[in-house]
């Protein structure tokens, strides 16, 4: 781990620099370039074409053509969902205090890779422990407990787990609900990505190419998967208002970044 203007930053790993690359640029791109971009990072060529050949024998992506990839639009529910911050920020409905409650004590843990993509999507979707088999979240997305529903098994949720509405808690369970996020810590988290994300954008085009790139990436993504995670609680809980300066700052971030990385890789691809 690292830091770039007092935020810290993991460094993907090349399965998923790929695959960020690819969904950033929207167009296939040369394996070349995808290796380059591997070594702006610290990964070996070799790691990056092993990488490469893992995505495509795993479908997630395909090749165009000799030496070059994309994404494989087909089961991409995941990406798809990691992608839907941007719309559904805008699909908030007045939440009337309501809850959406999975239950999985029946959910078998001894499938470890299944356990794993169940408790992601639970976090993916916002949703917090409440008792032993008990997850909840506020009921204040459009489409309510059937889209929930929905999305949740398109991400992984195990089919023993029950999804159902949660309309009286009891007054100690609706006080307990109530505290299942870090308010504070959120909303201070939003409020340092957001300055860092400022901070570091005033002086991104002053740097060295190399080191932008590679610092761009790096606290975007940090911003992105913070987003992604972002529980969305209604704004009975929680002020939206570092949210939506998160949310704008990283558009703007977006843009900046997307236009160097573009520049480079038109490059790459030209002076191979």
């Amino acid at each position: 781990m690292s830091t770039i203007s007092n935020i810290h930053v993991d460094v993907p790993n090349a399965p998923d620099l790929v695959l960020d690359l690819l969904a950033a640029y929207g167009e296939a791109l040369p394996g070349l370039v995808l290796r380059r971009a591997g070594a702006l990072l610290g990964h070996r060529e070799a790691t990056t074409s092993v990488a490469i050949t893992r995505l495509l024998s795993e479908g997630k992506i395909r090749r165009m053509a000799r030496g070059l990839y994309a994404l494989n639009q087909t089961g991409l529910s995941m990406a798809d969902e990691l992608n839907a911050w941007r719309r559904e920020a805008t699909v908030e409905v007045p939440w009337s205090g309501g809850w959406v409650a999975v239950h999985d004590a029946a959910v078998h843990r001894s499938d470890k890779t299944a356990w794993r993509r169940h408790q992601l999507a639970l976090s993916l979707r916002g949703f917090a422990i409440l008792d032993h088999g008990l997850h909840l979240r506020p009921d204040n997305r459009r489409g309510g407990v059937a889209a929930e529903r929905a999305k949740l098994h398109a991400l992984g949720l195990s089919p023993h787990a029950r999804v159902s509405s949660l309309s009286d808690l009891g007054i100690p369970n609706k006080a307990l609900a109530r505290q299942l996020w870090d308010l504070d810590a959120l909303d201070l988290h939003y409020r340092s990505l957001l300055k860092g994300l400022n901070d570091h954008l005033k002086g991104l085009h002053r740097l060295p190419i190399e080191q932008a790139l590679r610092e761009s990436l790096l606290l975007g993504r940090t911003a992105m998967v913070t987003l992604i995670r972002d529980p969305m609680l209604p704004r009975e809980l929680m002020s939206s208002s570092s949210r939506t300066g998160l949310i704008e700052a990283v558009h703007r971030y977006k843009r900046e970044g997307h236009q160097l990385w573009t520049q480079w890789l038109f490059a790459a691809t030209e002076h191979p």
